[in-house]
């Protein structure tokens, strides 16, 4: 039974990536729960595969759950979709995004076949880890969303400062900018009719 050897790296982290291996017969479903656990991620959210050519432009999706509506025309899941029955090219290149919301996208690409198992091995198994995996939840922080306590706490505070004018431009800011008195008022959203 074949073993097809598959290097998985993050999109935007192409430093850190994992070598996996896995029986021909396996699912995509096998596959998606070993990538999941060589960069420790829980498996709390959607993901999909997407069959891919040279220059990954996205195909066939196989997906973990299968939500579209045309009955004639169902998407595979991962749970029914086998391995070898999607690796067509012997550098087959595959895109794999997991957690809509958090949008963790991996490029993953079939880097060799062994015709035998090794004997002992349970499969699919991680055979190299290089670089730290980055936090599940990192990208809220990283771009900057805040949660509704943070957002009371922001919210509280511009309030407190009840004697400052949202858009006004202080004699302060003025002098420091080289603002003239037209441009002052013209910078705070006044003109000349309304003074």
């Amino acid at each position: 039974m074949a073993v097809y050897k598959f290097k998985v790296w993050f999109e935007e982290y192409d430093e850190v990536y994992r070598v996996i291996e896995i029986k021909s017969t396996q699912t995509f479903e096998d596959f998606h729960k070993a990538i999941l656990a060589s960069i420790s991620f829980d498996s709390k959210h959607m993901a999909s595969f997407y069959m891919s050519n040279d220059s990954w432009k996205k195909g066939q999706e196989i997906t973990l759950e299968d939500m579209s509506e045309d009955e004639e025309n169902p998407t595979p899941t991962m749970k029914q979709a086998k391995l070898s029955s999607y690796i067509i090219d012997p550098h087959q290149k595959i895109l794999y995004v997991y957690d809509f919301l958090e949008v963790w996208a991996f490029n993953i690409e079939l880097t060799g076949i062994e015709i035998k198992e090794k004997t002992g091995v349970k499969y699919p198994v991680c055979t190299k880890t290089v670089g730290l995996s980055p936090k599940q939840y990192d990208k809220i922080q990283r771009f900057g969303l805040v949660d509704d306590n943070e957002f009371d706490e922001i919210t509280k505070n511009y309030l407190d400062k009840s004697d400052e004018i949202p858009g006004e431009i202080s004699d302060d800011e003025a002098d420091e900018f080289g603002l003239s008195e037209d441009e002052q008022g013209e910078a705070s959203g006044e003109t000349e009719e309304e003074l």
